[in-house]
């Protein structure tokens, strides 16, 4: 070869070897790894805490306009309390107390649920309270100021409501819930004996995607608040949930 083709190549190589990496003059096999950033794993519907998720099923209540409650409340009343509870409280639905702040059992019958909770050691931080609808059923939707306007939901409007409802239970995963009065029996068990024949017997609720849960029929508050006699039935029921509670 001449010498200046040999002068030619030597300046080649010379030149690739100052714009390449020590990386391309190695064996396939021996070359160190590609480092790339790590993909991250895919969002599981189910990934969050119960607290996150519970909040993002509230910020769904509240756009809701699935029946027509949703276009004469006030407010939305998704549910308070713990996301940890063991007992689940469930009531017919909010009332003009519960549609002015948005939190549920705020008025009389709120105020006696408490007495009746804090009798066996629960309260509002350790159960979770909400309804079988989340919007204020009214007798006059066009006068949600009024007093004594408050009505019982209609199997339409529980069925709107139920998907939230069921999806609560799922998030939570308590152990019981107790119904308060005909209304929320009648929306978790169907057409079936009145509350007077079953309060106070175990039953069984499956929400929809969900495990069965123990449930507890009783009165509701405000029946108590027109018949003082219904609370010794009431207490009976508790002293029943406190035992259960205790067993597991």
């Amino acid at each position: 070869m001449a010498r200046t083709e040999l002068t030619k190549l030597a300046k080649e190589l010379r030149r690739r070897v100052e714009l390449s990496s020590e990386s391309d003059w190695l064996a396939a096999g021996s070359r160190p790894a590609a480092t790339t950033a790590p993909i991250p794993p895919a969002k599981n519907k189910e990934e969050g805490s119960r607290t996150e998720r519970l909040a993002a099923l509230s910020k769904k209540i509240h756009a809701c306009r699935l029946c027509s409650l949703g276009a004469s409340r006030l407010n939305a009343v998704p549910g308070v309390g713990s996301a940890e509870a063991r007992v689940m409280f469930i009531g017919e639905g909010p009332g003009f107390d519960e549609d002015h702040k948005g939190e549920p059992f705020i008025g009389r019958s709120g105020q006696l649920l408490d007495k009746i909770m804090e009798s066996i050691g629960l309260s509002r931080q350790t159960v979770y309270i909400a309804n079988t609808v989340k919007c204020h059923p009214m007798k006059d939707p066009s006068n949600p100021e009024a007093r004594g306007n408050d009505r019982p939901p209609t199997p339409e409007e529980m069925a709107a409501c139920r998907p939230f409802l069921d999806e609560q239970i799922n998030i939570i995963e308590p152990k019981i819930i107790v119904t308060l009065g005909a209304s929320a029996l009648k929306a978790m068990l169907g057409d079936g004996p009145p509350i007077t024949k079953v309060r106070g017997q175990w039953r069984e609720y499956r929400p929809a995607g969900g495990a069965a849960v123990k449930l507890l029929p009783t009165f509701h508050p405000a029946a108590l608040l027109r018949d003082p006699n219904l609370k010794k039935d009431v207490w009976t029921d508790m002293k029943n949930l406190k035992k259960e509670l205790e067993s597991e």
